[in-house]
């Protein structure tokens, strides 16, 4: 529990810094908005201290270098959050045998589940595995089999999507 609000802390901390860099961008750009308005109110435009060709450059090149620091910030966040799910996810297919582990990486990815008959395929396991495989994870109660037509669609138990859900 601790962990947790030490990293809800740590995820409103970056997200206060992301703010505060955009707004400061935004302080700026109004600032040189002003700046450039006053300018050429005074017909003053060419004789500015920055002309203004180079203004729009700068402020451009700025607005670029700020949005690109912002995406970076946020991006990294939630890679660092994906592999962390990633990470737990494999810890836990450890506790399978590696034909469980096969079918259950592709219902993970799947979330709304495949039918049977795609199993063989993205696997590579014979049907007859899959079919025991499949048949041994209902046993657990760890996935669901539904007849849609004249095929099984498997998925994922409530519980374990809940868990895996990323």
């Amino acid at each position: 529990m601790k962990q947790r609000y030490f990293e809800e802390k740590k995820t409103l901390r970056e997200i206060f810094l992301v703010l505060s860099i955009l707004l400061g961008f935004v302080f700026i750009l109004s600032l040189s908005t002003i700046y450039v308005s006053d300018a050429i109110k005074n017909n003053n435009a060419c004789g500015c201290v920055v002309p203004i060709p180079y203004m729009i450059l700068i402020l451009s090149s700025l607005g670029l270098f700020i949005g690109s620091l912002a995406s970076y910030i946020l991006i990294s966040k939630f890679s660092r959050e994906k592999k962390a799910i990633s990470k737990d996810i494999e810890i836990t297919l450890k506790f399978f045998s590696p034909d469980e582990q096969t079918i259950m990486r592709e219902l993970i990815k799947n979330k709304d589940g495949l039918p049977q008959s795609i199993f063989e395929k993205e696997t590579g396991l014979h049907r007859v595995k899959v079919h025991r495989v499949i048949e041994k994870l209902l046993s657990k109660g760890l996935i669901e089999k539904r007849t849609v037509g004249r095929t099984n669609k498997i998925s994922l138990s409530e519980e374990l999507k809940s868990i895996f859900q990323h």
